[in-house]
């Protein structure tokens, strides 16, 4: 066995022994945090933790990936500036297209990974590529074990994922989705629970299979995107019935609270709606059920830092920039100071959560979108999830839309907007204009709706498409 790969299994062993990954499972029904000695560390240990594993994987990419030790020396870095987690705003930022130049020069994986553990990579993820060429991710036991203990903590202890309840899986079941078999299923096994992989890239195909599996099973908690929720709850009462989900799960983008209501509305048996951010890649944070809105961060985990994206600087507390991430326990590819592309404020809350006393640190806000997808309206800066939020206010919508985003500065917000109306009046049309301006505080005049018929608003798979980008690409 290599020095490699025997200090991976090693720190793997630590890990589990230590408690991190819970290594008995599914635990008693009756305990109410998947990990409580974990999810409820003290602050100070919290940054103990999260200094020893910056230093940690640090030192191992300096010595053991090509790609950092290179990438780094030509950023003037080295690993001896690392005193301290808060450091890790002294690393520079890696983005995509440094991934994709050294996989270009060295396919399929890169020099980002350590050939050693590529020969073991257990599961392969890649990004939609939908910005440029896809970037892979290679999974081995180490990284695997520890995201389905992540994904157990909030399924068991949020979404109440336990021995005999029905669990359905609509997110991306292909094209290397993380979230998908490979991972979330295993979580779901770690919790007792029985798990369905549906896979919601096929619903619109498949409709009538889906909706009766839905009826059969009793599915209690249910996993897709804002939209798809929607969608299934409108189909159900067109069809004379209620869905029986008690829990829902929110990937693929926030969920408005405008959004939340209609989602309680169309599925009469829920009883919570759970905001659930991810990446491809393992970052995760969830909305924590008594505190709406704040998204809890396993901080054993990973390090996140927000910076001005023109400057790549840190951002004042409260401020809003790119989201940065370190990944703290994945060796296979490190994934370190690297960014996510999202767009948040800089506030966080490391007060203990009221209903489960869970000291990790919560987003004081939802995220909100990715800095590709912010556009201004005479000088307004909006996201996808503000317009939502209004259109969900129009009636007799499915709300479902389109922003047809056509320049980085434009004179007038373009939307396409499903109704279920036969005939959109001028009055209509005026009320729909000056709610979209109210909620988005720009000019009724200055809003341009297409209307359309449910079901032609643009999907791309299981998600709506909410921003159809028409800008000249330079």
């Amino acid at each position: 066995m290599s020095s490699v790969l025997a200090e991976y299994e090693a720190i793997h062993k630590e890990l589990r022994e230590q408690g991190f990954i819970r290594p008995d499972y599914p635990p008693n029904p009756s305990e109410i945090l998947w990990n409580k000695k974990i999810m409820t560390l003290p602050r100070d240990e919290l940054d103990k933790i999260k200094t020893f594993r910056l230093k940690r994987i640090v030192k191992w990419a300096w010595e053991n990936i090509p790609f950092y030790r290179r990438f780094w020396k030509e950023k003037g870095f080295e690993p001896e500036m690392i005193k301290d987690w808060k450091d890790v705003v002294k690393m520079p930022i890696l983005r995509k297209d440094e991934l994709r130049k050294d996989l270009q020069q060295n396919p399929p994986f890169g020099t980002i990974f350590h050939p050693e553990l590529a020969k073991r990579i257990r599961f392969v993820g890649a990004t939609s590529g939908s910005t440029g060429l896809p970037t892979f991710q290679g999974w081995g036991a180490l990284e695997m074990d520890y995201f389905q203990e992540g994904q157990a903590r909030y399924l068991w202890t949020f979404a109440g994922v336990k021995p005999t309840v029905v669990y359905a899986n609509y997110l991306n079941m292909s094209g290397f989705y993380s979230w998908g078999p490979p991972v979330v299923e295993t979580a779901m096994w770690r919790c007792g629970a029985t798990a369905i992989a549906g896979g919601g890239e096929t619903f619109f195909s498949w409709k009538n299979r889906h909706m009766l599996i839905f009826k059969l099973w009793k599915v209690d908690v249910f996993a897709t995107t804002p939209w798809l929720h929607r969608l299934i709850g409108e189909e159900a009462k067109l069809e004379g019935w209620d869905t029986p989900f008690k829990v829902l799960l929110l990937h693929g983008g926030a969920a408005a609270e405008n959004t939340k209501k209609k989602l309680f509305s169309v599925h009469p048996n829920a009883e919570l709606a759970i905001n659930v951010w991810g990446t491809t890649d393992g970052h995760m944070a969830i909305e924590v059920p008594g505190s709406e809105g704040q998204l809890v961060v396993w901080e054993d985990m990973e390090i996140f830092d927000i910076v001005d994206p023109k400057t790549d600087e840190p951002v004042s507390e409260g401020e809003r920039g790119e989201l940065i991430a370190t990944l703290l326990n994945h060796f296979t590819m490190p994934l370190i100071r690297y960014s996510l592309g999202d767009y948040v404020k800089n506030e966080f809350i490391t007060d203990p959560d009221p209903k489960y006393g869970i000291t990790h640190m919560r987003f004081a806000e939802p995220i909100p979108g990715r800095v590709e997808w912010m556009f201004r309206v005479r000088g307004k800066l909006l996201f996808p999830i503000y317009v939502e939020d209004a259109v969900n206010e129009i009636p007799d919508t499915t709300g479902m839309y389109n922003i047809i985003v056509y320049d980085n500065e434009m004179d007038k917000l373009k939307i396409r907007i499903e109704t279920r109306k036969e005939f959109v009046d001028p009055q209509y049309e005026k009320q729909a204009k000056e709610i979209l301006g109210s909620r988005l505080g720009i000019n009724p005049d200055d809003v341009e709706i297409d209307w359309v018929k449910p079901g032609q608003t643009v999907w791309t798979g299981y998600k709506l498409q909410v921003f159809l980008d028409q800008r000249k690409k330079k």
